[in-house]
């Protein structure tokens, strides 16, 4: 027991520790959909298989799940589950939000400002506000389809009514192909005081859009590139290449005196993390200089195979938590500490259904909530709609994190960062031929790998 407490602290462990405080909360086979039923019957409106949830964010009893239309047949890719104890709900039905009406395409796929065309990971502000991004695409493979442009999203939760979108103007981005993840940095007096990040890591970009002032821009930094060693994964015994970029922001608390937040970042095809002030990202012309000198910073290094996809900081603790691809697993680090693997922690592993925990995200009530969508059986292997393939998590921060070397209250392991990993014994790099190299959600090969889909854009800039 003392050595189990110590791997526990450690963070060394797999599945003997860290589960303490998590609870299943929403668990399918299949999605299915609150929708008249002339839709689910009409040719290729509903197809069960392509229906890959992407997104599990809470707000009060509901949880906003988003299903990308990335394969025919998808009816709504905004939707809600009204939360009902005992848990896990089990194949809970996807209600559209805010309604049916806004994520019905057109039947001749023009442009139409007032509906949704794929939605990936939603987020919900401080001021009762759900945002997202409207890619505007159809990203179905060897047919991809530009439906409109892409745009940013509010909706009011107390009224579910949208009260803005903002279109991204094509000086910004060509499509909205790659633009799966947002940041919101809310003033913590003004909720007209808005930043919002968003990670293009199609074209290893990011683009901030300034909601006062109605502006948006793009920049790009080498920061924001995948590292070529750590592009290789192994899940589920499957083996294959990903390329994808800048993936996921996480801010901190704002300084009390300058008001800015210390913004975290990394991308998927990484083991490393990097830092950057939001006085930075909010500067136009600062953030668009072609040499920026000691404003970007690599943090530190977080430990072999350890890709992440999203991750988010506790505004009341300081913890930032990782959804970690090929550990099948959540980790958290205490942001007061030196950035190493010693330092982390392992708060929850489940080799039997976690396969890509691929959204996290936390709530005003104190839980980290995250995601696992099975996308690499549907990509690499089969995915099998008699099984459970899709689960929703939540975890009780503070329970969690108690007595682990995330605690505030216990010291850290090693007293500096670490930042680089072992340059032998593992890490390597493998160049695929194209036809041979899928992507996940983004990468220059079609997010979904089969054959040769037709990119938007038509080069990688």
């Amino acid at each position: 027991m003392l050595r189990l407490a110590l791997l526990c602290l450690l963070g060394l462990t797999a599945s003997a520790c860290g589960q303490r405080g998590t609870e299943e909360v929403l668990k399918w086979q299949q999605v299915t959909y609150d929708v008249p039923e002339s839709v689910l019957s009409a040719p290729d409106a509903y197809i069960p298989i392509g229906n890959i949830p992407m997104s599990g964010v809470h707000y009060k009893n509901r949880v906003f799940v988003t299903v990308p239309r990335r394969r025919w047949g998808i009816p709504s890719t905004l939707n809600e589950v009204v939360l009902t104890p005992p848990f896990p709900n089990t194949n809970p039905v996807l209600k559209p939000y805010p309604s049916f009406e806004l994520n019905e395409l057109r039947a001749d796929l023009q442009p139409d400002a007032n509906r949704l065309v794929t939605v990936y990971r939603p987020r919900v502000d401080r001021c009762d506000r759900l945002w997202f991004v409207d890619t505007g695409m159809m990203e179905i493979p060897n047919n991809f389809t530009i439906v409109q442009r892409p745009s940013i999203w509010a909706i009011d939760l107390k009224t579910n009514k949208p009260i803005h979108r903002y279109e991204i103007p094509k000086k910004d981005v060509d499509s909205g192909y790659g633009l799966t993840s947002i940041t919101l940095d809310v003033d913590p007096d003004d909720c007209e005081k808005v930043f919002v990040y968003i990670s293009d890591l199609q074209t290893y970009r990011m683009i901030v859009y300034d909601y006062q002032n109605q502006n948006s821009w793009r920049f790009v930094h080498n920061y924001f590139f995948l590292n070529p060693l750590e592009g290789d994964y192994t899940i589920q015994g499957i083996p294959f290449a990903w390329d994808d970029g800048i993936f996921s922001i996480a801010l901190s608390r704002p300084d009390p005196q300058t008001k800015f937040r210390t913004a975290y970042f990394h991308a998927l095809s990484s083991n490393s993390e990097f830092v950057v002030s939001t006085s930075v990202l909010r500067n136009e012309t600062a953030s668009k200089r072609g040499y920026h000198g000691n404003d970007f910073k690599l943090l530190g290094y977080r430990g072999a195979k350890s890709q992440s996809s999203i991750h988010a900081l506790d505004q009341e603790t300081g913890v930032v938590f990782f959804a970690l691809v090929q550990q099948n697993a959540v980790s958290c680090w205490d942001s007061r500490k030196p950035f190493a693997p010693q330092n982390m922690a392992i708060i929850y592993k489940n080799d039997n259904d976690i396969v890509y925990p691929n959204d996290l995200s936390i709530d005003n009530d104190g839980y980290v909530w995250f995601m696992s969508n099975s996308i690499i059986k549907l990509l690499y292997t089969k995915l099998d709609l008699n099984e459970f393939n899709f689960h929703i998590w939540r975890t009780n921060i503070k329970e969690a994190i108690k007595g682990t070397v995330c605690d505030p209250a216990v010291k850290p392991n090693v007293d500096t960062d670490q930042r680089t990993g072992e340059t032998s014994g593992g890490d390597s790099i493998t160049f695929l031929e194209f036809n041979d190299k899928h992507g996940p959600g983004g990468g220059p090969h079609g997010g979904w790998g089969h054959g040769q889909p037709n990119r938007p854009g038509g080069r990688r800039p």
